[in-house]
């Protein structure tokens, strides 16, 4: 993997896949049930609505960036790993030649995968509260893909929206300047 497989982010990114690939049966069932739990799963909930929204905009914002091939190769991954049939077992704990097992809740897991995988590439394009909606239901499983300090890291993501800039892509409005 190279640098610009991925664009700026391509150690987030290579971590990212590092834990994709070793994600056991029940954390990628945990993960597919993220629905139900930090994001919801009714058709009127706030978060789906913004996280549907924000996947439409997301081909534009990577067009932008001059980064539609660092989202094609990391879909690339990841459409791998959900149509992948091998899985991690623990020591003495064999497979069934059945792995058709492992694809059903992999492909349930697959629209959070995603969205996180384009969150990391796609980082230092999206506003702070965007990437905590493509990033959260992984972080919350898997960790964070960000190293501790990264701007974009879930444990600075408190002050890494106090930019000066109001342009950045992370600047957060003052208490202030918000409405209501």
């Amino acid at each position: 993997m190279s640098r610009r497989d991925y664009g700026p982010q391509s150690p987030a990114a290579a971590r990212f896949l590092e834990t994709l690939d070793r994600l056991d049966i029940p954390e990628t069932v945990a993960l597919a049930a993220a629905g139900g739990g930090v994001v919801g799963t009714a058709p009127h909930d706030p978060q789906v609505l913004a996280r549907a929204e924000l996947r439409l905009e997301l081909r534009e914002i990577a067009r932008r960036a001059d980064r539609l091939d660092a989202v094609r190769a990391i879909g690339r991954e990841v459409e791998r790993w959900a149509g992948s049939t091998q899985t991690w077992f623990p020591a003495g704990v064999a497979a069934t030649s059945d792995g058709t097992a492992t694809l059903g809740p992999r492909f349930a897991a697959l629209q959070f995968v995603l969205d996180a995988a384009y969150g990391v590439v796609l980082a230092d394009q999206l506003r702070l509260a965007d990437l905590e909606l493509l990033l959260g239901p992984w972080r919350d499983l898997a960790g964070d893909p960000f190293e501790p300090g990264s701007r974009f890291a879930a444990d600075d993501s408190a002050h890494a929206g106090d930019s000066d800039d109001p342009d950045h892509p992370g600047a957060s409005a003052s208490a202030e300047e918000q409405p209501g």
